[in-house]
């Protein structure tokens, strides 16, 4: 497999350039990530090793989304004993405090500590405070830890707001998490959110999708592994059929509304697509984007106008579900004027 300097992957005698719909923002950062040595496309390493390639990253990213929307706040929070940051929108017409978020960061199970990129811009385009919960991490620690932790902060902001006004929502590790965490609280009684957003992630680990086998964290790779390998250390000794671990496999049919988001060259492709079509089988108001050309969980790069696009569909789906309570939304309205 080679990589060419305009973006072309030649997989034998077979060139795959890049679609020409991509903006240059983003045939200019593909370029630049396919030349990168592999152990920086994929997330083959120790765990050290990826945290502090994860951890730079995102907390740049992070820097930038702050840059792009003056006015979001950010500040430590404990909830249930977790450890979470509170995102806070700008104080406008949009703002509004009768609903709650909660964002579950990716990073492989093991990485994004203090990740807060996915936040920002969701509470600037939502008007709603995000919860960005800290889980404990693998391998130290490993399965359940992490769906203890997210089902712990949203059982607490229970407290404050009904199951019907929190939304929860999630990238790549956190996609898979938000899932677990759902069939976790359905299995306790707990009531579920208003919505999921699951985001380039799988929900079932006792099959490798189909893109896992020739998509790396930038696209093609020559050096692959599935996620189920990746994830060892989250996923320990485990079973992976417990549906616990594997969402898919449980009973789905209490799933609130899914937005289901990847792009065709994620190496989560298809493990979207099959939670998606598992989500619509159990008679779930799930929907599926797909962004051509792009990799796993594009929309953290800040600056690219597909990362625009992706954001806007997210907050509408996230929005739609929880409409303002009658006379909130008015009532800031008139108070801005």
């Amino acid at each position: 497999m080679q990589v060419t300097r305009n973006g072309s992957v030649w997989l034998g005698a077979l060139e795959i350039p890049l679609p020409a719909a991509l903006s240059p923002q983003a045939r200019a950062w593909l370029c630049e990530a396919g030349s990168r040595p592999d152990g920086t496309r994929n997330l083959t390493a120790d765990a050290d090793t990826v945290r502090s390639i994860v951890d730079a990253g995102y907390a740049q990213q992070a820097r930038r989304f702050l840059a792009l929307h003056p006015g979001v706040s950010v500040e430590p929070v404990t909830l249930a004993g977790v450890r979470c940051w509170q995102v806070t929108p700008p104080d406008s017409p949009l703002r509004r405090e009768d609903a709650v978020l909660i964002n579950l960061h990716g990073g492989a199970f093991v990485a994004g500590r203090g990740a807060v990129f996915e936040a920002i811009p969701i509470a600037a385009r939502t008007g709603l405070t995000v919860i960005a919960v800290d889980y404990r991490l693998a391998p130290e620690h490993p399965f359940p830890a992490a769906v203890e932790d997210a089902l712990a902060v949203y059982q607490g902001l229970m407290q404050l707001h009904s199951a019907s006004r929190i939304a929860l929502y999630g990238s790549s590790a956190g996609a898979v998490l938000g899932a677990q965490t759902l069939v976790a609280a359905d299995l306790a009684g707990v009531p579920l959110p208003a919505a999921l957003g699951f985001f380039s992630g799988t929900a079932d680990f006792t099959l490798a999708c189909d893109s896992e086998a020739y998509l790396g964290i930038f696209g093609f790779s020559p050096d692959v592994r599935p996620v189920a390998q990746q994830a060892g250390g989250y996923l320990r000794d485990w079973p992976r059929t417990d549906p616990r671990l594997s969402p898919q496999l449980a009973d789905l049919r209490a799933f609130p509304p899914t937005l289901c988001m990847t792009g065709t060259r994620d190496f989560f492709l298809g493990g979207t697509c099959r939670f998606h079509r598992a989500l619509r089988q159990a008679s779930v108001a799930a929907e599926l984007f797909v962004f051509e050309g792009l990799p796993h969980v594009h929309w953290k790069m800040a600056d690219l106008p597909e990362t625009g696009q992706a954001l806007d569909i997210q907050a509408e789906f996230l929005l739609r579900h929880l409409p303002p309570l009658e006379g909130n939304a008015t009532s800031r309205e008139g108070e801005s004027r």
